[in-house]
C-alpha cells in the first residue's frame, strides 16, 4: 500500500512470478477481497495509515498472523520500535 501512485507502479507488481494487489490506503487495502500471503505497506497514508492498517490486521482472526512489512521514510530506531512494537516485521 501506498499513497503515492508512481511508487505503487514501480512495486513488485512488476514481476511476472507474483500477483500483486495495490492499494492507495489502509482503507482499500482492508477492503481488498483476496487474503494477500504478505503485505508491505508505507507508514505515513491518508485515511488509514500504516500502524492503522496493521492494527485492523491483528484484530482480525483472519489475518492476525499475516505478515506485514512496514516502510517510512522516518528514519532511526524510534521509528524501528514503534514498527516492531505494533506488531510490524
Amino acid at each position: 500500500m501506498d499513497d503515492n501512485a508512481n511508487m505503487r507502479a514501480r512495486t513488485l507488481s512488476q514481476a511476472p512470478q507474483w500477483t500483486v494487489q495495490t492499494a492507495a490506503d489502509g482503507q482499500q487495502a482492508l477492503a481488498a477481497t483476496a487474503r494477500p500471503d504478505l503485505i508491505v505497506s508505507d507508514v505515513m497514508m491518508p485515511r488509514l495509515n500504516g500502524f492503522g492498517l496493521l492494527h485492523a490486521l491483528r484484530q482480525a482472526p483472519g489475518t492476525v498472523g499475516l505478515p506485514v512489512i512496514l516502510l517510512s521514510a522516518r528514519a532511526g530506531e524510534e521509528a524501528t520500535v514503534e514498527g516492531r512494537t505494533q506488531g510490524a516485521g
